[in-house]
């Protein structure tokens, strides 16, 4: 073969390659298996006898960061700009698989961990920082879920404990991090998604093992937008697919005509601005969302670092703009960094799946 075609036929495999490639990327869901109740199922060797000392507290996203945590395996189109941008904001990245540097993160703050992995959305099986009244950094290993993935990245959560020494926290709770939102000061936000996943136990049981292993006094469930077949429609039924806490008493939630989305968003937006908040309510900033060819297109999947937020854009610039104009409107002070995540949408999710931020130590 000619030495330029082989390096055009060499460049199209590269290109894929970093693209992310949906069609070859596990997606955030497998099958139908992934869309049904999944029983609570242990994995052998999972800790499930310790739990956490009282007097600590799970941060909220919007608080200090100090490190990123990626799975460097798929969309990595995503995961470079990401990843420069964490380091930019002054938290180290701690990428799983990762390659022996990424552009744009200073080698001070980056480590390659050599953990064994399934997938990239690390922010479902990832660990929950904890801010302890030690000021001590800890991790909660929920279960992954009855899936082809939760052998190796159902591991990770205690394998990074032990990294970075600090103790690892085991609970039976079949749990997905992107159904998480909180304000760092008990406040839960989830969709009812959790009790379908844990349908083995009683609702009450599951709000104990949230009050217990993730520091929630007060649980705040909504609905999330469904198939004609009861399916989620955007494949997860995730919080982080329409909603994202943003400040003290401020979040961002999608806005679409676009049903079965319109009427759970706009659910989601009047429950938050119905919502007491310090000595008022919320204030709720709308950002577009739509669905296109059968994927579900949000804004609300971004990661805040420290006093930057990392955004998802995609190929819709004056989306894009507007959606980056409302990140600043509600966040003044903070540096909107947009990466293309065009890749990763289509299998279910953006930025705030394919990451996991590990609070800084510290009191509130």
């Amino acid at each position: 073969m000619h030495r330029r075609a082989i390096c055009s036929v060499f460049c199209a495999m590269l290109a894929a390659l970093l693209a992310g490639c949906a069609s070859g990327a596990e997606p955030s869901w497998s099958g139908d298996e992934e869309q049904s109740p999944r029983p609570t199922v242990l994995a052998a060797g999972d800790p499930v006898d310790a739990t956490p000392p009282s007097g600590y507290r799970v941060p909220a996203e919007y608080e200090p960061v100090r490190a990123v945590l990626i799975t460097w395996r798929d969309y990595i189109d995503v995961l470079g700009p990401v990843a420069a941008a964490s380091a930019a904001a002054g938290a180290r990245v701690l990428a799983v698989k990762g390659p022996p540097s990424i552009p744009g993160v200073p080698p001070q703050q980056y480590q390659s961990l050599d953990y064994s992995t399934n997938s990239a959305w690390v922010r479902d099986y990832g660990p929950v920082g904890i801010n302890e009244a030690t000021h001590t950094l800890g991790m909660v290993d929920t279960q992954y879920g009855v899936r082809a993935r939760n052998t190796a990245d159902d591991a990770i959560p205690c394998k990074l404990a032990a990294t970075l020494h600090s103790p690892c926290y085991g609970t039976k709770l079949v749990f997905d991090g992107g159904n998480y939102m909180t304000d760092g000061r008990g406040n839960a936000f989830l969709s009812r998604r959790i009790y379908e996943w844990n349908s083995g136990m009683r609702r009450e049981a599951v709000d104990a093992a949230l009050q217990t292993y993730l520091g929630a006094r007060t649980i705040h469930i909504f609905d999330y937008a469904t198939d004609p077949s009861g399916r989620p429609a955007d494949g997860t039924g995730h919080i982080d697919m329409f909603a994202k806490l943003v400040g003290e008493c401020k979040v961002i939630v999608a806005e679409t005509s676009d049903e079965p989305f319109r009427s759970v968003t706009e659910d989601a937006a009047n429950y938050f601005r119905d919502l007491a908040c310090g000595s008022g309510r919320y204030q709720v900033t709308r950002v577009k969302g739509w669905v296109s060819n059968g994927t579900w297109y949000t804004y609300t999947n971004s990661l805040i670092v420290n006093r930057t937020v990392i955004m998802p854009f995609y190929n819709a610039a004056e989306q894009n703009v507007a959606a980056q104009r409302a990140y600043e409107s509600a966040m003044p002070g903070y540096r909107v960094v947009g990466v293309n995540s065009e890749s990763s949408i289509g299998d279910g999710g953006a930025i705030h799946c394919l990451t996991r931020e590990i609070p800084s130590l510290g009191s509130p």
